[in-house]
């Protein structure tokens, strides 16, 4: 079972309280940036566990049109639910702390210049719909006490009883091809910038695996060892800790108990978390 740490009260929580149940993952954007890309890449992962843990999911946002653009790049599912359906939901959000990277929405690049309140950089951070939330909530993740992580308020449009994920903040720039995987790499809720991030070996791994996995493919089939599988699913169901999906792949890369085929099948079966197109170059060189 997914356990998620609720961003509202700090606990981790059962992120469905009913396995079979509909659930709808909602990603609330409103910027065409990268954490606002980032919210869309954690909704669309979380929405990818929960189907592998057997959870119907209907996915649900409304990216600008250049953000839906960039998020079709980086092959993140296009959303087909609707918010205030059915089911309950999960609310992928910045973080309360995340400073925007671009001029919100009807303001000009010199009127983001000018130091607004805290209630304005609380609801924007946060990629909500609504502008004019009330300073309470700005004001309960500004008095956090020291040590502890801000809560974060629910969306104005969430349902009561739903679960906020948060997301932290991406600056800088990168090649969209590699733009996935450093972005998985990272835990979600740490601040990411971009320039100090290790693109060569996120270019090195990414084509080593594809290639490795290409080379596998071609060996008898075995089936992913269930210790392997247990790894895998205990990272991801433990609060959607994809840093350590990916570090597990590192060890069955080199494990000399686990034969290719079953490599193989295990990048595979990783993958449909991942979405890392890890299968891409099957055939392409044999």
């Amino acid at each position: 079972m997914l356990r998620i740490t609720d961003a509202r009260t700090g606990e981790t929580v059962d992120a469905v309280r009913a396995r079979r149940g509909l659930t709808r993952v909602e990603a609330h954007v409103e910027r065409d940036d990268l954490s606002a890309l980032r919210v869309l890449l954690v909704a669309d992962v979380l929405a990818r566990a929960l189907e592998l843990g057997g959870t119907p999911v209907a996915t649900v946002a409304d990216p600008p049109a250049t953000l839906r653009a960039r998020a079709d790049a980086l092959g993140i599912r296009r959303a087909e639910g609707e918010r205030g359906g059915a089911g309950p939901a999960l609310h992928v959000l910045a973080s309360a702390g995340a400073a925007p990277e671009g001029p919100a929405p009807g303001r000009s690049a010199a009127e983001e210049a000018v130091p607004r309140d805290a209630t304005s950089m609380g609801s924007t951070s946060m990629g909500a719909t609504s502008t004019d939330e009330t300073s309470t909530d700005a004001t309960s993740t500004d008095t956090a006490p020291a040590g502890q992580d801000p809560v974060i308020p629910a969306p104005p449009d969430a349902d009561p009883d739903g679960v906020s994920i948060e997301v932290g903040p991406v600056r800088g720039t990168a090649d969209p091809s590699l733009l996935r995987m450093i972005l998985l790499a990272a835990p979600r809720r740490q601040s990411l910038d971009l320039a100090a991030a290790d693109l060569d070996g996120a270019r090195e791994t990414l084509g080593r695996w594809r290639e490795a996995v290409a080379g596998w493919a071609t060996r008898p089939s075995k089936p992913v060892p269930e210790h392997v599988r247990q790894e895998l699913r205990a990272a991801w169901e433990d609060d959607l800790d994809v840093p350590a999906v990916l570090e597990v792949l590192r060890r069955v890369e080199h494990a000399e108990d686990v034969p290719d085929g079953a490599r193989f099948e295990t990048y595979a079966y990783a993958d449909r978390l991942l979405g890392l197109e890890l299968t891409r170059d099957i055939g392409k060189q044999w």
